[in-house]
């Protein structure tokens, strides 16, 4: 019988080697890259999250959120990585927060809310060949063709034309128009102008008077505006709930008109029934496709609460965002052909299909506040 004694040297050898391979072994078995997943996807997300604006970046964010369970489930070696930064609803807020995400996180694509921050990082993502989403992005001004500039907002236009259309149908004569001094609210007012131009509206716009995003006292602005039928509002629904008070308060007794910002539980804080009778566009409804019906009974489950339109792009831009880049990585070309061949898309907004500049079309409908409640008008 032969014995092999090992010498204390070789155990150390061995156990050397011994550890290597289980070391190799828990990472090759237990979900490490080589074996189980993706390269990483990484995407950069500006948002408000702070200021009076934050209500909408928080929604979008639970949206994105949602999306990104629902892509990490459904694909298990995905490696998606999330980052979010506060643009502080601000085009310099949005550059500054960009730079950080491309140095810092290197992200693949960016995910960009509001029309302002979207505008503002738009030259310099198209310069690095970034991937840019945008959501509640609706200026004109984002429209370009054959770059990797995308969004699941329609521009002002479309939205503008349903309002128009509202106020050519309720006789309206005079109007006065208060818009938020940005990128977004100057779009959105110049588009309202140009659709009763289109639609040949006989309406005589009294006076436009814009705003800063900290404005707190709209009184001058609403005397210069009392003696209109409507008063058309674009912004964020904080300033519409001063608005509104502060103009009840004066003796306005005629018609509040707005767009789908509206539509934010900001806007009902301490006013009562006050808001009711609002009008204004939108274009989410949670009932009206399977894909919505889902997005709301999981949204409702994570949350507690209904989601709106804004919840909603965050949902679709994610989702959107990350298979393009599963499906093509970096590659400029594959990841324009992918959006322009997408036809007929099932988003939670019923079909959708980007045109050559990177922007989609939704049809709007009316809605309204009733007894401090967001609701479908109907006349």
């Amino acid at each position: 019988m032969i014995y092999w004694v090992m010498s204390d040297k070789m155990k150390i050898i061995w156990g050397i080697v011994a550890a290597i391979i289980l070391i190799g072994g828990v990472w090759y078995f237990g979900g490490g890259k080589t074996a189980t997943t993706e390269e990483p996807i990484k995407i950069g997300v500006l948002l408000p999250l702070s200021g009076s604006a934050a209500y909408y970046g928080e929604m979008s964010k639970k949206g994105i959120e949602i999306a990104k369970d629902e892509l990490t489930n459904k694909y298990p070696k995905l490696n998606l990585e999330v980052f979010y930064e506060d643009s502080l609803y601000t085009a310099q807020g949005g550059v500054i927060a960009y730079n950080k995400l491309l140095s810092v996180n290197r992200v693949d694509a960016v995910i960009t809310g509001a029309s302002q921050v979207s505008l503002a990082v738009l030259p310099l993502a198209t310069k690095d060949n970034i991937l840019q989403m945008a959501i509640f992005s609706t200026a004109a001004k984002y429209t370009t063709p054959d770059d990797l500039s995308f969004r699941v907002s329609a521009r002002s236009e479309i939205e503008a034309k349903e309002i128009a259309k509202l106020i050519k149908n309720k006789n309206f004569h005079k109007l006065g128009i208060i818009y938020l001094n940005n990128d977004f609210g100057i779009s959105f007012k110049d588009a309202l102008k140009n659709a009763f131009e289109k639609n040949e509206a006989t309406i005589q716009i009294i006076g436009e008077e814009g705003y800063m995003l900290d404005t707190a006292d709209f009184r001058t602005i609403i005397t210069k505006l009392k003696q209109t039928d409507a008063i058309f509002m674009v912004g964020t629904a904080k300033q519409y709930n001063l608005i509104i008070k502060q103009a009840r308060e004066l003796g306005f007794s005629g018609q509040f008109l707005s767009m789908y910002s509206a539509e934010n539980s900001e806007l009902l804080a301490g006013i009562g029934n006050t808001a009711d009778g609002l009008l204004y566009t939108y274009h989410f409804n949670k009932n009206a496709t399977d894909e919505a019906r889902n997005f709301n009974d999981v949204f409702m489950r994570k949350y507690g609460d209904i989601p709106n339109a804004y919840a909603a792009e965050g949902y679709e831009g994610m989702k959107l965002t990350v298979s393009a880049l599963k499906d093509c990585h970096n590659d400029k070309q594959c990841i324009m052909s992918y959006f322009k061949t997408l036809k007929d898309y099932k988003s939670v907004f019923g079909d959708m299909s980007f045109d050559q500049n990177g922007d989609v079309f939704y049809k709007f409908f009316i809605k309204t506040i009733k007894n401090g409640q967001f609701v479908p008008y109907e006349e």
